[in-house]
């Protein structure tokens, strides 16, 4: 009997394990064909200097790096990116407004969930046209209820850092509802029980924000910023589609330029290169990021 009893277990773990490996199996190799392979055949790139036609690359070693360094053009991009990051920001703190005021009992919360959400499903190269007409200086809605209440017409896009602004609002307004979202999510995850126990005790508002609200969503904040650093330091639609890069690369951000350095230059190794500096980029960010927040955690 303990005999049988013992290869019935063992049979069974066996068939388990076979189970977990058949489901392991799929979703492994196509993280491997999808993304690991794909990030050594950039970095291969990256090492090398190619046309984009030629059939052979040739090895130039971190000569590509060197250049990406020393480029003037790309360090402007990168800062034109730090316009992008501010905006995240403040996306992420209207998200988490709103979420907290959609999560009470008010009337027609979901109808006016659903209007903040609605800018996210949109296409973005859309949006961008929306906002191309809605910053034109000559037939701007904008302008024209300017001039209505007697003020001067405004230069939506500036020539100067400020137009990176300009852009990078077209990003908040658009993913301020997936912020939202996210922290709906979280916020709904707390028991009511809490909520309860911080009125009994005479907690306000801003200490049940403080003291309550953002202690038990930190993760859920952490994950938000994770999507909107990579997001604001892949912004690309904007510029693309309203400035092109100008006046005079004002407006570039580093995946522009990349882009720009890969298919109107045909230098595939310098992009290449940049795309494993902008890895490198988000990677330090993330850690510092993680770092920050573990650090506030334990205090709070």
């Amino acid at each position: 009997m303990r005999e049988n009893s013992f290869r019935r277990i063992r049979s069974y773990d066996y068939q388990k394990g076979l189970t977990i490996l058949a489901f392991l199996v799929v979703p492994v190799l196509l993280l491997i064909t999808f993304t690991y392979l794909p990030a050594l055949k950039l970095f291969q790139m990256s090492l090398s200097k190619w046309d984009g036609i030629s059939p052979d690359m040739q090895f130039v070693g971190f000569k590509n790096y060197l250049e990406v360094f020393e480029d003037a053009d790309v360090w402007i991009a990168v800062k034109n990116n730090g316009a992008y990051i501010v905006a995240m920001l403040v996306q992420n703190v209207i998200g988490l407004y709103f979420a907290i005021i959609l999560s009470t009992k008010m009337k027609g919360k979901n109808f006016f969930r659903s209007v903040l959400f609605m800018p996210n499903i949109l296409n973005g190269i859309a949006i961008a046209f929306m906002f191309n007409y809605l910053y034109n200086y000559t037939n701007s809605p904008l302008n024209a209820a300017l001039k209505w209440i007697g003020m001067n017409p405004v230069h939506w896009l500036p020539e100067n850092y400020l137009i990176n602004f300009s852009l990078a609002f077209i990003g908040t307004w658009m993913f301020t509802g997936w912020c939202m979202v996210v922290y709906l999510a979280g916020l709904q995850s707390i028991p009511k029980d809490v909520y309860e126990a911080a009125s009994i005790d005479g907690a306000n508002f801003h200490q049940m924000i403080r003291y309550m609200i953002i202690p038990n969503i930190i993760t859920v904040f952490e994950l938000n910023l994770f999507l909107g650093i990579n997001g604001a330091l892949q912004a690309y639609f904007q510029p693309f589609v309203l400035t092109k890069g100008g006046p005079y690369g004002l407006s570039d951000t580093f995946v522009s330029k990349s882009l720009a350095i890969a298919f109107e230059f045909s230098n595939y190794g310098k992009a290449a290169a940049m795309a494993v500096v902008m890895l490198i980029i988000v990677s330090i960010v993330v850690g510092l990021q993680r770092i920050w927040l573990s650090k506030g955690e334990r205090q709070i």
